[in-house]
């Protein structure tokens, strides 16, 4: 099923400055409060300065293997062909017939090009071997690779060289080039990753360590603050860390300026699945502010602007595209 709806022109809303930029390609959930059940998902393209919002029914459960993606020109979902998970994409209008990516039992954007590494989990004595592709939306392979790791685990992200992967109790990096695993934390949670560089935290996570090649530095969170467990994000320069976190009993989004080492928080609390995304120019951030309420913010400003956009169900994850 496919809608499409106009909402009300929006731009007097962001003040006469420049308006946010961008589509927001949006996860959404709906559910049946009766029973505490998921019961419809979808995909949505939704444009922030007017509301317009164009909407793709998805098979039931594909969310819960992964956010939608936006990779290049096209909207990237989980979705199954037979017994095998697999990805899947559409053009931002959403229109036509999902083009088969290829098998995914995990997925994730490459960093800083118009493509996405596609894993597939295969067991061998004693551990395991993820074995990657890189692809284009259209399913062109790139690059393939793979990782030798005690157990299966979670595939969190792609750096330039390597990934961010959890095995077992330990969060590690692998090197493409060299093939090797980089031991980094036990215990350790993911929390975001960019071209070069990922975060992450242990314990109460009250303290951020930012990794790099060329080594990690500790980033202390706001005092009295720590991580709500939602994914972070890095702005598109690597420079500016937004990521959920809790003070008392408000859960806001704070903003890391890695240089400066200080901490913004905006000015509305977030709500519903605690989501950001930047747009693709750095200059704003989209969250949410409630199940169904969109926000838009520029850092340092005193106020985020509602969006009128609206979703129809729960924003489970927010990605942009150009």
């Amino acid at each position: 099923m496919r809608t499409f709806v106009l909402g009300a022109l929006a731009l007097a809303g962001f003040g006469g400055g420049e308006p946010p930029d961008g589509k927001l390609v949006l996860g959404v959930a709906g559910h049946d409060e009766r029973l505490g059940a998921v019961t419809r998902e979808w995909a949505a393209v939704a444009d922030p300065r007017t509301g317009a919002i164009r909407k793709r029914r998805l098979a039931g459960g594909a969310l819960c293997h992964g956010p939608v993606l936006a990779v290049g020109d096209r909207v990237v979902f989980s979705g199954r062909l037979g017994r095998h998970a697999v990805a899947r994409s559409l053009p931002p209008s959403l229109n036509g017939p999902a083009q088969l990516v290829g098998r995914a039992d995990v997925f994730t954007a490459s960093p800083g090009e118009p493509s996405l590494w596609l894993g597939r989990w295969r067991g061998r004595p004693g551990g395991s071997v993820l074995l990657l592709d890189e692809v284009r939306p259209s399913g062109n392979r790139l690059v393939r690779a793979r990782a030798l790791l005690p157990r299966e685990g979670m595939l969190h992200g792609a750096l330039q060289r390597a990934f961010v992967v959890t095995s077992g109790r330990w969060l590690m990096v692998w090197d493409l080039f060299r093939d090797v695993p980089v031991r980094i934390g036990r215990d350790g949670w993911f929390v975001a990753s960019a071209e070069s560089r990922f975060a992450w935290c242990r314990g109460p996570c009250r303290a951020l360590d930012i990794w790099r090649s060329r080594g990690q530095r500790t980033l202390a969170l706001p005092p009295g603050a720590r991580w709500l467990g939602s994914e972070g994000t890095f702005s598109p320069d690597g420079l500016e860390l937004a990521l959920p976190i809790s003070v008392g009993d408000r859960a806001m989004l704070a903003v890391a300026n890695l240089r400066t080492r200080r901490w913004t928080l905006a000015p509305v609390d977030l709500g519903g699945y605690r989501t950001a995304a930047w747009s693709p120019s750095g200059r704003w951030l989209y969250f949410t502010a409630g199940d169904r309420e969109l926000r838009a913010w520029q850092v340092g400003s005193a106020s985020a602007v509602p969006l009128s956009i609206e979703p129809g169900g729960t924003v489970m994850s927010i990605a942009t595209a150009g």
